[in-house]
């Protein structure tokens, strides 16, 4: 009976199952509206299409209708990327603008198949293709599971996750995966045949080959360039003056398509099966009808396609934010990435791509002048009726326009030598990550290059919460850690004098106390009183082995794998510190740990605390203390929770069943503390 009534009152104090129950008091009666907020917000065209003005429909028309005339020819020249026939690269193209119309949180983000999809789903099919599935369907199999990840983080919150990897990162994968696609394309540039799969053999083969050149298609791609290139200067050049070379310019995929497809099927309609260069051969029409992937085949693909979302999600955000900067808005990430999982998941269904934002449609949508998301519904007219009446016309395009559209696009997005030059100037570790995100993408393999990034992402975040700095306060850097008449520290009393005693040590944390850094803190600080003062036990001789420490007892009583004295003397040697008679460190009789900065202390944090204060009582003494300073409440809070597992009657604060000791009540500081540290901490 005893036991059920200490029971009832452990579970009636515990504080996770209170804060738990006082969370349900709060959540469940609001449960119902937060849901129907919840489900709205999955919805933003219902939030702001009350308030649309008809004066916009003008300017997203047009802007719809620019991005439909570019986004045609991108999609089949990104299949070609995809190693997929150029039809589903269409198809691809359709349901993107159109949903995100429904779903977006950003008016100028165009989305729909990119170089980069391309490259990954390339990689993908390539390898599945000899198995005997067709390309269509392992591309669909990577969008199925592209829009699964993507709709697990946005649902539930966990955008915030791919800001775990830097923008210098990105910049290396990007570039890498820029420059790969640019000589995957060489084949098509110089009517070569099919080449390798790696950078390095695909440099080696093209060489071997280029004696072997087709002229023919060497010439419509140089010629193609030429024209690309020169529309787009144009543009920038006199586009703004004038808005009708401004139209001109941006229309120049377009055009390059029309010219070189109305001269293939000039000199090519009389031999169909025999051109006197490559061609897409595009056929059917229509939209394909809905068909259930295969589930042997996403098997296959499940891990595969984590590379392809990772670079989908990054990709769609950046663009999102770089243009909700320039034009005074936020997305809403977790949104966007929904938006991914559903328009990728939906589009598996109908042989479609990896699709997400692309750079320089959205770029063309923002300088179009478009005012809201419903530009969308252009978009998608132009490349339906492009589907439904434009394929036979398709059929004749040259690979090598198709492959100068992808250079020319694909060369914008390679990042300047000048960024990564900053890099090296602003900071080493960010140099580092950019060239081994760039060198692994471009001669190892692009899934392993971004796996590499992100992997180096996170490395470093835990390398640099690992190696905490712990500062050690000195009578030199005194003044300057705690100046004495700023207001900023909660050890500041303008009224008093600072001083730092002989028999007290003070450390300054910088950072929370979690379990990668929590045993390199406590070692850190040990070290330190290892070094900077004398153990109890510890007296002043000078022998020719050097200061003697016997702070272990007698040699009899010592551990057999005892090297304390050892790590002792090579600390000691290594600050420029030792004992002898004339010169002997102080005893220490206080520590103090200021944690004005420290924001959490986890679990293995408390213990690693636990373990400072074990190491001093054996070095200074039992009447030795460790104080804490400047906690906050949270801090606090846990100091409480975890001084509520020991038993309070040991009375010397002993670990129980290998529990947490209890620690000293925070007590003096350098000087005077305000009263409330003092008074809301004297009981922990």
């Amino acid at each position: 009976m005893g036991q059920i009534q200490g029971l009832k009152k452990a579970i009636r104090h515990d504080p996770n199952i209170n804060r738990f129950a006082s969370l349900a008091g709060y959540c469940l009666p609001r449960l119902p509206k937060a849901s129907a907020n919840y489900l709205a917000a999955k919805v933003p065209i219902t939030q702001w299409i009350t308030g649309y003005s008809l004066a916009w429909l003008w300017s997203d028309l047009v802007a719809g209708i620019t991005i439909g005339i570019l986004l045609v020819p991108q999609s089949l020249a990104y299949a070609k990327v995809a190693e997929i026939p150029a039809r589903y690269g269409l198809i691809s193209s359709w349901l993107p603008t159109l949903f995100y119309t429904i779903m977006g949180t950003s008016k100028d983000v165009t989305a729909g198949p990119t170089a980069i999809m391309g490259l990954l789903t390339g990689e993908i099919v390539t390898d599945l293709v000899a198995e005997g599935y067709s390309a269509g369907a392992i591309a669909s199999a990577a969008a199925f599971w592209v829009g699964v990840y993507s709709l697990i983080l946005g649902l539930l919150r966990l955008g915030f996750l791919l800001d775990f990897i830097p923008l210098p990162v990105l910049s290396g994968y990007v570039s890498g995966a820029a420059i790969t696609i640019v000589l995957q394309q060489l084949k098509g540039l110089f009517g070569e045949g099919k080449s390798a799969d790696d950078t390095a053999g695909v440099i080696r083969v093209f060489f071997q080959r280029l004696p072997n050149t087709n002229w023919r298609a060497f010439l419509i791609a140089l010629s193609g360039i030429i024209l690309l290139l020169g529309l787009q200067y144009v543009g920038r050049k006199w586009g703004k003056a004038h808005r009708s070379l401004w139209y001109l310019s941006i229309s120049r995929n377009a055009l390059a398509l029309i010219i070189f497809t109305l001269i293939s099927w000039g000199v090519n309609k009389s031999r169909p099966n025999d051109p006197l260069f490559g061609i897409s051969q595009v056929t059917g029409a229509g939209i394909i009808p809905p068909r259930k992937p295969d589930s042997n085949l996403l098997l296959k693909v499940a891990g595969r396609s984590v590379a392809v979302f990772i670079a989908a999600a990054l990709e769609h955000l950046a663009i999102g934010k770089a243009f909700g900067r320039r034009h005074g808005y936020v997305i809403e990430q977790d949104q966007e990435l929904n938006y991914i999982g559903l328009v990728n998941l939906f589009g598996s269904f109908f042989t479609c791509m990896p699709v997400t934002g692309g750079f320089s449609r959205t770029a063309v949508n923002s300088e179009s002048g478009v005012k809201s998301p419903l530009s969308g519904l252009g978009t998608t007219a132009c490349v339906l009726v492009s589907i439904y009446k434009l394929t036979d016309a398709f059929y004749w395009i040259p690979s090598a326009t198709l492959s100068a559209i992808i250079v020319v696009a694909v060369w914008q997005i390679i990042v300047p030598f000048q960024v990564f030059w900053h890099y090296w100037k602003t900071s080493f570790a960010d140099f580092v990550g950019s060239m081994v995100a760039f060198w692994v993408t471009l001669f190892v393999d692009v899934e392993i290059g971004i796996a590499a990034a992100v992997g180096y992402s996170l490395v470093y975040i835990l390398l640099h919460l690992a190696f905490t700095q712990v500062t050690m306060v000195t009578r030199e850097n005194l003044s300057e850690l705690y100046p004495p008449y700023s207001s900023s520290s909660s050890l500041t009393n303008p009224s008093t004098t600072l001083t730092l005693p002989e028999d007290t040590m003070v450390f300054m944390l910088r950072d929370s106390i979690l379990y990668p850094n929590a045993a390199r803190t406590a070692l850190e600080i040990t070290n330190y009183i290892y070094s900077y003062s004398s153990g109890a036990h510890e007296k002043p001789s000078t022998t020719m082995d050097g200061p003697q420490n016997n702070t272990q007892g007698k040699s009899t009583e010592r551990l057999w794998n005892d090297t304390k004295l050892r790590h002792i003397r090579n600390l000691r040697k290594e600050a420029g510190t030792s004992n002898s008679e004339e010169s002997f460190l102080p005893f220490v009789r206080t520590v103090i740990i200021d944690m004005t900065r420290v924001t959490h202390v986890d679990t293995t944090g408390m213990q690693a605390l636990a373990d400072i204060r074990s190491a001093l009582k054996d070095w200074a003494g039992t009447d030795a203390e460790l104080t804490f300073v400047g906690l906050n409440n949270r801090v606090k809070e846990r100091f409480r929770r975890a001084e509520s597992c020991f038993d309070e009657s040991s009375g010397e604060g002993e670990p129980r069943d290998g529990g947490y000791i209890v620690f000293d009540a925070l007590q003096t500081a350098l000087y005077s503390p305000r009263s409330e540290d003092v008074k809301g901490t004297q009981n922990e």
